[in-house]
């Protein structure tokens, strides 16, 4: 019997876990792995209304059901204000979270990604995961942050998530604030078809796509 394995997913905004790894994430639980997913950053007063922020908190419960993730950790930082924090004291904190859940996957943004809160976040991971340490570390795509950025995203790895691709947009909607009119990508519509995309270049109907940046064996 395969090892059950320890999966943890970083993200900066609720939401993102799904529209990077929703589907991957359906997939380890099924084959019995532990999935952990840390939200970085909170939204925050007076640029966002208290009823935002409360509402924020009770769709993750929600959208934790559909996932079935193990443990979901808040790290509360502020969203879009991570370069004001000192790289020391970000980098700690993730390194501290990783020390705790002894991941052996993390998933996490592309550095390139147009939001900045994403691209601090992959080097807090690289730090954090960094040998002797035996951490194999990808990079997830972030629609509309994503594929927006001037640097392409080539991905290495594919995960066939067919039978996921339903539960993924499900969860998706859940975070009802972040949800656009097609042909926005971050649409309903638009999550199926780059699941189909990716999917196609496997030939299979859907799949999330992922960067390699760390594999040990």
């Amino acid at each position: 019997m395969k090892d059950k394995r320890k999966v943890l997913v970083v993200a900066a905004h609720p939401d993102d876990e799904v529209l990077g790894v929703g589907g991957t994430i359906l997939r380890h639980v099924a084959e019995g792995d532990a999935v952990s997913v840390c939200i970085v950053t909170k939204a925050y007063e007076p640029q966002w209304p208290k009823k935002y922020m409360e509402q924020k908190i009770v769709e993750q419960k929600k959208a934790d059901k559909i996932l079935c993730v193990s443990k979901r950790i808040n790290l509360g930082f502020p969203t879009v204000r991570l370069n004001t924090i000192s790289t020391g004291e970000f980098n700690k904190k993730v390194s501290v979270l990783v020390d705790e859940i002894d991941p052996d996957i993390i998933y996490t943004h592309f550095e390139d990604d147009l939001n900045f809160d994403h691209s601090i976040i992959f080097k807090a991971c690289l730090v954090a995961s960094r040998p002797p340490k035996k951490i194999d570390l990808f990079c997830f795509e972030t629609l509309s942050e994503t594929e927006w950025s001037y640097k392409a995203f080539n991905p290495d790895f594919w995960v066939d998530i067919k039978q996921f691709i339903g539960k993924k947009i499900s969860a998706f909607k859940i975070y009802a604030s972040e949800v656009k009119k097609y042909p926005h990508p971050r649409s309903p519509e638009g999550i199926r078809i780059l699941a189909q995309k990716r999917g196609m270049e496997i030939a299979c109907e859907y799949a999330e796509s992922f960067k390699t940046i760390r594999r040990i064996w």
